[in-house]
C-alpha cells in the first residue's frame, strides 16, 4: 500500500510538472511560424534551382539529415559534395514546389509538399524525372529563425 501512495504522488508530481513546462502555441504564433517557414522554404528551392551551395547550406540546421530518393540518409556535411556533384552533372529544370500543408508546434514545424523536376545531363543524354512527395521538418533556432531539419521524400 505504500509504495501505491508513493506511485500515485510520484504520478501526480510528474504530470502536475508536465503540465507547467508545455507552452500554449496561439494561433498567431502559428501563422507567423507559417509564413516564415514558406519563405525558407521559397529561397531555398531557389538556391537550389540557381546551383548556390553556399546559399542552400545556410538554411539547413546543424543536425540536418536529407532522406531523398537520390542516395543513402546525408547528413548537412555530406550533402555539400552530393549537392555539388548533381550540379556538376546535370542541368535541373522545371522546379516545381507546392506545400501542402504546414503543422507548427513550439520548436518544430512540419511541411508536406509536392516537388517536381528534371535533371538533364550536360550532354544532353538522359533525364531524370521527379515527381514526389514530402515532408520537411523545420527546427526552430535560437534566434527565431527556422531551418531544415528533416527532408525526406520519394518518387
Amino acid at each position: 500500500m505504500k509504495n501505491y501512495i508513493l506511485f500515485l504522488i510520484a504520478t501526480f508530481l510528474l504530470a502536475g510538472y508536465s503540465c507547467q513546462q508545455k507552452q500554449e502555441i496561439t494561433e498567431e504564433y502559428k501563422n507567423e511560424a507559417k509564413q516564415k517557414i514558406a519563405e525558407v522554404s521559397k529561397l531555398y528551392l531557389e538556391a537550389w534551382k540557381n546551383e548556390d551551395l553556399d546559399s542552400v547550406m545556410t538554411f539547413l540546421d546543424e543536425g540536418f539529415l536529407n532522406m531523398f530518393s537520390f542516395g543513402y540518409t546525408q547528413t548537412k556535411e555530406e550533402c555539400s559534395p552530393v549537392f555539388r556533384n548533381v550540379w556538376d552533372t546535370y542541368s535541373v529544370e522545371d522546379l516545381e514546389y507546392k506545400s501542402l500543408e504546414i503543422f507548427v508546434d513550439q520548436n518544430y514545424a512540419f511541411e508536406t509538399g509536392a516537388f517536381k523536376q528534371k535533371w538533364i545531363t550536360n550532354d544532353k543524354q538522359d533525364t531524370i524525372y521527379f515527381d514526389m512527395r514530402g515532408m520537411n521538418v523545420f527546427k526552430k533556432q535560437e534566434d527565431g529563425s527556422w531551418k531544415l531539419f528533416r527532408s525526406m521524400g520519394q518518387q
